[in-house]
């Protein structure tokens, strides 16, 4: 049996292969402030306060949108303020069975669940729900 030549691999010529160069300044680690973009407790309930603020626009007459904060254990707080206390911390200001509380949370152990509830004739006009972030307070 005879053995199979392979051709000469000097007789192909390889085409030069280039790598992009990049830029060092693009592998260093995210800033806190460039984290807060995207981590933080402000970040959260800057686009909740947002999101409830549109849904309020298009919810019609004798409703308005509310927020129920789950937390671990299953506790349910009915919302009336959210306030960013550090980086991940969250202060929640509300009622447990019409009991009025404040709670300090780290964000990842809550959940928000924002729903729609009927507007009942003592709470007219519509309420509203609190906000601070960033020591600056709002409404949505």
């Amino acid at each position: 049996m005879e053995a199979y030549k392979l051709p000469n691999i000097g007789a192909y010529r390889q085409p030069e292969v280039n790598f992009p160069r990049i830029d060092p300044e693009l592998l260093k680690p995210p800033t806190p402030e460039e984290r807060n973009k995207y981590q933080s407790a402000s970040v959260l309930m800057r686009r909740l306060a947002s999101a409830v603020t549109e849904w309020r626009k298009q919810l019609p007459e004798g409703v308005q949108p509310a927020i129920l904060a789950i937390l671990h254990g299953g506790v349910q707080v009915d919302v009336n303020a959210l306030a960013q206390e550090s980086f991940h911390g969250i202060r929640i200001e509300g009622t447990v069975n019409g009991v009025p509380c404040i709670v300090l949370s780290h964000q990842n152990t809550v959940q928000l669940l924002c729903y729609v509830q009927p507007i009942n004739p003592p709470e007219s006009p519509k309420r509203k729900i609190g906000f601070i972030i960033d020591g600056e307070e709002s409404e949505a």
